[in-house]
Parts: C-alpha cells; structure tokens; sequence
C-alpha cells in the first residue's frame, strides 16, 4: 500500500506494469459538488488548465483537436531548479457510461524525469452528488518514482481546489468535450 499522509486522497496504492517496466500509483480523490462531464471538461482543455494551474507553459497542439476523442499536444515550462521541462503525449477521451468518463495521457515523448507515462483520469459520480476521480500513473521513471508520485497527487490536489473554487466548464470547454466523447 501507498504510504501518504494526505487523508484527501483515499485507496492509494502502488501499481506496476511489468511488461511496460513501468510503475507508479492509483488513488481516488473526491473532487467536489461538480458534474463528472464537467470536470472532465476542464480536464480535457490542456490549454485551460495551463493557463490556471501552471502560468507560464506553452502549448502546441500537434494532431487532432479538443474536438476530436484523440489530440497530440506538446507542453513546456521552465520548473524553478530543474529548467526547461517539454513533454509530448497523446490524451484520448471515452465514456464508459452516461456518467463516467476516462481521459488517458500517454506520455511517450522522453523528457528529464521519465522515459514515458501513462496516466489515467477516471471521472464518475461519488457519494452526496460529489464527483470522485481516480487517477492511475505509471512511469518508466528516471527519478526516483516517489517524486513523479507524488507530482500526481500535488496535481490532482490542484484540479480539485479548481472545482472547489467553483470552476466550471465554458459552454465551449464542455461543447468541445461533449464532441469529443460523440455526446452531441
């Protein structure tokens, strides 16, 4: 079992991928009194989300679009005492029933920390009518895999004071996910 500290984040535990070489960990986390496809919306817009919880990225989208269940989007920031910090990855978007909604990222471009990533953000309803997310990464990792762990929970944190703060979808960010799962 993930060890932590943190009583927000509920049924931690490490996971690993033997045939990828991969590890990392799986946690749920209550986000809030938020719609599950609303908070998978504000998930979807890479840009939205740079511009609120990481000032200063940039965002080039590389296939595909907001629209479409599959883009390619490629992202830099310059990290107080790491640099210049650039990843890749592929984000695809599937609803698995009326309320719950996957995106993954595969994070297949190698960067500083690992040499690729898979992360899984599962969005479905919770008790008292609160979404619960809950996230999986694994990383080949180049760090030690504590570090990029804990990054998952540091940003799952930061999403969830987003919805806590009262955040929700444009009527464009949720026309443009609603599109990309075929809701529309």
């Amino acid at each position: 079992m993930w060890q932590h500290e943190d009583t927000e984040i509920q049924h931690a535990e490490d996971v690993h991928d033997e045939a990828r070489g991969m590890r990392g960990v799986r946690f749920t986390i209550d986000i809030g009194h938020i719609d599950p496809l609303d908070a998978a919306a504000l998930w979807w817009d890479q840009h939205g989300q740079a511009r609120e919880l990481f000032p200063g990225t940039a965002c080039t989208m590389q296939s595909g679009s907001y629209r479409e269940p599959s883009f390619v989007l490629r992202t830099s920031v310059d990290l107080p005492g790491i640099g210049a910090f650039m990843q890749t990855a592929r984000y695809s978007a599937q609803r698995e029933s009326p309320d719950v909604v996957v995106i993954s990222a595969d994070v297949f471009e190698e960067n500083m920390l690992w040499s690729r990533g898979i992360v899984t953000s599962r969005f479905s309803p919770g008790s008292g009518g609160t979404t619960q997310l809950e996230v999986t990464s694994l990383y080949a990792p180049r760090v030690p895999i504590t570090i990029l762990n804990q990054a998952s929970f540091a940003a799952a944190r930061a999403h969830q004071r987003r919805y806590l703060s009262g955040r929700r979808p444009t009527a464009e960010e949720r026309e443009q996910f609603l599109a990309a799962i075929g809701a529309v």
